[in-house]
């Protein structure tokens, strides 16, 4: 009996492991049965004590009352009189306190473990360091966690003891989360991975509800509820009550993020009734202020945060927790700021913490917002206004380590409110220099920095994996009899999609920020080209312009509404409409109809109440409209328009350097499109008179003779067809002979890059005005022009557009000027040309055999 029993106990602590602690439950409860039907001996006291306390911690974990079974074995154990299950005990009464957020209790049962570590067990000891970094974690006590952490991990590798692998991998996992706190996001993702590897049989639920908190502190709160999607399910299946409310905690902040308030409300309040029906105080606290948080984005009455924030700001003080305490003192601070009694915020806000180097960034910049608005109650906007600029740097410095440009995106969502109060006072002021710079200082966050792409070793498996999924889905299209495995694919593309973001994660980046262009600056040049440039900005609910250029710069107030996004939504659909061959007459003419209306009325909303005159145009746009085809306007039609991310990265582009190197042009046809051999080899005739250039078709226009053409060419045009993917931009693709190449896979760019087709332009716009795409890639890594499409074009129009353009672009016009001949006339194509406009220059010496691809894509 005394055997199996013992034999139930380890499978029982191997369900735990895998988070299966319903099986758990019941294989230990048949264990006690074992134990019952043997000899009461020392040994089988033993066994029950052991048994007990699992059964203790799986009680808690289902129904939160494992504390009798505990008290039962902590009796049995003083009875046996045996030092390694007295260290047992402790620790787990060290471990249950731990869980239970009384930290003072927990800290006492570890030091009594302590003294009895020489006679625990190799995995006991490495159970209790696990645990006590846990705890220092919790209490942000980094030094005392990375020691006992590490202590955990040389105990568990240096055992023969199999059962020791889920102990190395939490605590290997655990340093991962360690350097999360410290602010190191890259190595903290990619300790985390490495830290999966050794999970053998354990549960992954739990080290992806902490995966998930990283992936919110990069603002891809997307990525981070996906993940904590899945892990919900886990517990909820395992009964894990607990863990199931710290994922719905996490989940509810991803929806503030995203600004999904009732979500976020929901969530909260669910987590915090299932923290309180297990008696955890402090977890329940959490999710209050959570909902606090929540209530006080969804415009509750500040009167009624007053109170639960100053309870919830004494109560975590009391439990030394100060991050949650400061957290929820902000929120009392900006309630008492808007019920008009600032002397009594400032006086609060002076007793808090200051603002240090490991706070979160989400904590980092609501301090700034809270201190900025306290100033501008007193009238100090001077000092509102250096609060505001000292948090763009910090969030600027936060979104220099990532290498990756998904999560330099996806960062700018937490500095949204910043970047609304700089353009509300800017707003407010009047004056263009300030309202340009304020724009400015909020777009270039993530735009500014430098990309680093993944290690190629790595990504190679899954890409090649992915490129035969998305050649299947392709190959399936819509076929309804092939539902199920679309179904399928999509799946394991969308897997795939996650396996290769995180490897580009972990990307460290240079750290170094450039500063955004003053606007005298910007202003200089623009006037130095002849040209007016325009910056758009929307600011709850208003949309306004800064004009420089044609006279003094000025503030114009726009017409502009909710109405404007959907027009050019409706607009783009209209295109795509358009481009499609075979439509009927008649539906074509209302197609027509439609797109005219929309343009018309986006032209009145944007363009003809600047009054600009006829000279060349630079368009910085608002996130909205990153995609419009704004030279299908009618104002816009046959003038050179420009269309820049920012106007920092518009000027950086007019200060390139000069062609001192031969033109090399490369175009390249990829397979599927009639008209695409004819295009690309017109193309390259156009500009053999003054320059190499070669025409790649059929087999020869692979993906690696495009990413050749992209390193080393002067211009490159691609005439294939394409997809972005809204979900994840970084794998739009364009379509190749030998399959799909990745926006993801691209290294080094040409100066000029033209993508004729298949809106390849568009951009997926996410919070914080941030867009990504094919051209936000193109132009991030060094493209200074790009020219592609926000919507489908029929191939017979883009070749004929294109094939104009490069015989102008070869004649001497810029790109912008180029383009606006070619399209000026017959029907409208949405050709925009993004970043700075490019010009050719004649090369000085002609290489001795062409290199390069130029390319167009559908």
């Amino acid at each position: 009996m005394l055997v199996q029993a013992t034999a139930a106990h380890r499978r029982a602590q191997a369900q735990c492991d895998r988070g299966r602690f319903d099986l758990a439950h019941r294989g230990l409860l048949r264990a006690l049965d074992l134990l019952d039907a043997a000899p009461p001996d020392a040994e089988a006291r033993a066994v029950r004590v052991r048994v007990l306390m699992t059964l203790a911690v799986v009680e808690d974990e289902t129904r939160g009352d494992g504390g009798p079974r505990l008290a039962d074995a902590r009796r049995l154990a003083e009875d046996l009189d045996d030092a390694a299950l007295g260290f047992a005990v402790h620790n787990a009464a060290a471990t249950r306190a731990l869980r239970r957020g009384e930290h003072d209790a927990a800290l006492v049962e570890f030091g009594v473990a302590e003294g009895l570590e020489a006679s625990a067990s190799r995995r006991d000891a490495s159970i209790l360091h696990l645990n006590r970094g846990n705890l220092a974690l919790q209490r942000l006590d980094l030094g005392a966690a990375r020691h006992d952490l590490e202590r955990a991990v040389r105990l568990a590798e240096g055992s023969a003891d199999d059962s020791l692998g889920s102990v190395a991998f939490m605590a290997a996992h655990n340093l991962g989360y360690l350097e999360h706190l410290r602010g190191n996001l890259p190595r903290a993702l990619q300790l985390m991975d490495d830290a999966a590897a050794l999970s053998a049989g354990t549960s992954l639920a739990i080290s992806g509800l902490d995966r998930a908190r990283v992936l919110i502190e990069a603002g891809l709160t997307d990525a981070a509820d996906a993940v904590l999607a899945q892990a919900e399910q886990e517990f909820r299946r395992g009964r894990l009550t607990h863990e199931r409310a710290e994922t719905e905690l996490a989940r509810a902040e991803c929806a503030l993020l995203g600004e999904r308030l009732g979500d976020a409300r929901a969530l909260a309040a669910s987590a915090r009734t299932r923290f309180a029906r297990r008696g955890n105080d402090r977890w329940r606290r959490v999710a209050e202020l959570t909902l606090l948080t929540a209530d006080q984005a969804d415009g509750r009455p500040p009167a009624r945060l007053l109170a639960p924030a100053r309870r919830l700001a004494a109560e975590f003080a009391a439990q030394d927790l100060e991050l949650s305490a400061r957290t929820a003192a902000l929120v009392g601070c900006a309630a008492l700021t808007a019920l008009g009694r600032p002397d009594q915020a400032r006086a609060w806000f002076a007793e808090l913490d200051p603002i240090s180097r490991t706070d979160p960034i989400g904590l980092k910049l609501q301090q700034r917002v809270v201190a900025a608005e306290i100033s501008l109650a007193g009238q100090q906007e001077a000092a509102a206004r250096s609060q505001v600029r000292s948090g763009l740097t910090e969030l600027g410095r936060h979104q220099a380590q990532f290498g990756s440009l998904d999560l330099q995106t996806a960062g700018a969502v937490h500095g949204r409110r910043l970047v609304a109060l700089d353009l509300r006072l800017a707003l407010a002021g009047r004056r263009p220099a300030g309202l340009f710079n304020a724009v400015e200082r909020g777009r270039a966050v993530s735009r500014r920095l430098t990309a680093v792409t993944p290690p190629a070793d790595a990504s190679e498996p899954a890409l090649a994996e992915l490129r035969q999924v998305t050649e299947a889905l392709r190959a399936l299209g819509d076929d309804p009899a092939e539902r199920s495995t679309v179904l399928a694919l999509r799946q394991r593309s969308a897997a795939l999609y996650s396996q290769l973001n995180a490897l580009s994660w972990r990307a460290v980046g240079a750290g170094e920020v450039v500063h955004a262009a003053p606007m005298a600056t910007v202003a200089e040049q623009v006037a130095a080209q002849g040209k007016v440039l325009v910056s758009y900005v929307q600011v709850e609910g208003r949309w306004s312009a800064v004009v420089l250029g044609r006279g003094r710069p000025r503030v114009v107030d726009l017409p502009g509404d909710a109405r404007t996004v959907e027009l050019s939504r409706r607009a783009q659909a209209d295109l795509d409409v358009l481009a499609l061959g075979r439509v009927p007459a008649e539906v074509r003419r209302a197609v027509e109809r439609s797109l005219a209306r929309s343009l018309a009325a986006l032209d009145a909303q944007l363009v003809r109440p600047l009054r600009l005159g006829d000279q060349a145009l630079v368009v910085v746009p608002t996130g909205p409209t990153s995609t419009l085809p704004w030279t299908c306007l009618p104002s816009l039609r046959g003038r050179p328009v420009e269309v820049s991310p920012t106007a920092t990265s518009w000027l950086a582009g007019t200060r390139g350097a000069a062609g001192t190197e031969p033109l090399r042009v490369a175009a390249l046809a990829g397979p599927g499109l009639a008209s695409a051999v004819d295009e690309v080899s017109e193309v390259a005739t156009t500009w053999r008179p003054t320059a190499e250039a070669t025409a790649a078709t059929g087999g020869g226009a692979t993906r690696s003779r495009l990413t050749t053409s992209l390193a080393t060419a002067t211009v490159v045009h691609v005439a294939a067809h394409g997809s972005h993917q809204r979900q994840s931009p970084l794998f739009s693709s364009l379509q190749l002979a030998d399959g799909a190449l990745f926006a993801y896979e691209v290294g080094a760019v040409a100066p000029h890059v033209v993508l004729s087709a298949c809106e390849l332009g568009q951009a997926t716009t996410r919070p914080g005005d941030e867009a990504l795409g094919w051209t936000r890639v193109l132009l991030a890594l060094g493209s200074r022009c790009v020219v592609a499409g926000v919507s489908q074009v029929a191939d017979d129009r883009a070749r004929e557009v294109m094939v104009d353009y490069h015989r102008r672009l070869a004649g001497g016009d810029d790109a912008a000027t180029a383009l606006a001949g070619a399209t000026e006339h017959g029907s409208v194509v949405p050709f925009v040309c993004f970043g700075s406009s490019w010009r050719a220059v004649p090369p000085r010496v002609r290489p001795a055999e062409p290199v390069g691809l130029a390319l167009a894509s559908r």
